[in-house]
């Protein structure tokens, strides 16, 4: 209740600022049920979408971007292959200008993988791909930094793109279907205990977001991508369990649909009602 009220109480304090629309980031996390898409918008009107959930959703997330008035999608990233985060983003190729793929460099043979590689040919989208270590800005005071994969792997999950968003004093964490072993090599590697925001791995999945990795990372606020009542019990309630014991404040698409997380770069808040 009492960490309901501080955010209740920043989200004041920044409207009394002054702190207006265009000098904020915005991470919208779609509800394409049981799939990522992650929009983000930044102060100066740069574009990254994160997946674009299962073919049958593409018509969500179209519909979505259009709303927000995006017309161009600087950079695009498929976190993995599987259909759940990249069956929609072909749709999302031939209808807006995308300005570049960034993916892990692993081919598969699928529908929904071909189908987007079909895409960016069609239309010159470059494709680059990420591994451990690369980093480049987005936006002034924006950068990316790609934690995972280190190598690619025969699971479509441990080949996932993680990668951390900072802007200004804030730092935001995205992970894919991360698992745990991702999540180990991650805080063997680096220092991450600035994280500030969490975008659950593998919608919840109980072979991710573990203790060791909440330890770690002390994130105050955390967001779960999943379809209501999915056939795979996501999320598992030892996630759960994880988070609450982590005193971490979990939204999930599942319960609350589109959520949006607005920050100056100081404080991360969200006008969603937490449920």
């Amino acid at each position: 209740m009492r960490k309901k009220f501080f955010y209740i109480i920043l989200i004041i304090i920044t409207l009394l600022s002054g702190c207006g629309k265009n000098s904020l980031l915005e991470v919208h996390i779609i509800d394409v049920g049981q799939g990522d898409s992650i929009l983000i918008k930044t102060p100066n009107s740069k574009t990254l979408l994160i997946d674009g959930g299962t073919n049958e959703s593409e018509h969500i997330v179209k519909s979505y971007l259009k709303k927000q008035k995006v017309k161009i999608i600087d950079f695009l990233i498929a976190t993995h292959p599987d259909s759940d985060h990249i069956g929609g983003l072909d749709a999302v190729v031939n209808k807006f200008n995308v300005k570049g793929l960034y993916l892990p460099e692993q081919t598969i043979t699928s529908n929904s993988y071909n189908d987007l590689i079909s895409a960016c040919n069609q239309k010159n989208v470059p494709l680059n791909y990420l591994y451990k270590g690369d980093n480049f800005s987005i936006d002034n005071y924006i950068n990316l930094f790609v934690l995972s994969p280190s190598y690619i792997q025969d699971d479509n999950n441990l080949n996932s793109i993680v990668f951390k968003l900072s802007f200004k004093n804030k730092s935001f964490l995205f992970t894919g279907d991360a698992e745990s072993s991702n999540e180990s090599d991650i805080i063997n590697s680096f220092n991450l205990e600035d994280i500030d925001f969490l975008k659950v791995g593998h919608h919840g999945s109980k072979s991710s977001t573990t203790s060791e990795f909440l330890d770690e990372t002390t994130p105050d606020v955390a967001v779960i991508s999943c379809g209501y009542k999915n056939q795979y019990g996501h999320p598992h309630n030892a996630t759960l369990k994880n988070l609450k014991d982590h005193n971490v404040t979990t939204y999930r698409t599942d319960l609350s649909g589109d959520i949006v997380f607005y920050s100056n770069g100081e404080i991360i808040y969200t006008k969603k009602k937490y449920k």
